[in-house]
């Protein structure tokens, strides 16, 4: 079994990405692309749809929704729902 740690780096001015010394020589690696904490924090969609997520739990607290058990299905069906809503779907 493989386990899995995250690691991020910067590419180098040299296009080398440097990684911890202790991933062996030959270790395989995927490299994703991800946008800057300073892109996420100033993406207004992402912002609105962050405040709206975060407004939908807080009204479902206040109408008592908490006290409901839920299965991880449930929850990422809430959620992908939420971001349906959010996106004008």
């Amino acid at each position: 079994m493989i386990s899995t740690t995250t690691l991020i780096a910067t590419i180098e001015p040299d296009h080398t990405i440097k990684v911890p010394s202790h991933l062996p020589v030959g270790e395989q690696v995927l490299v994703v692309r991800i946008p800057s904490i300073t892109v996420l924090l100033t993406d207004e969609n992402r912002r609105n749809r962050f405040a709206a997520t975060r407004k939908a739990i807080q009204n479902a607290i206040a109408a008592n929704f908490s006290q409901q058990t839920l299965s991880n299905d449930e929850i990422v069906r809430l959620v992908k729902k939420a971001r349906r809503a959010t996106n004008g779907e």
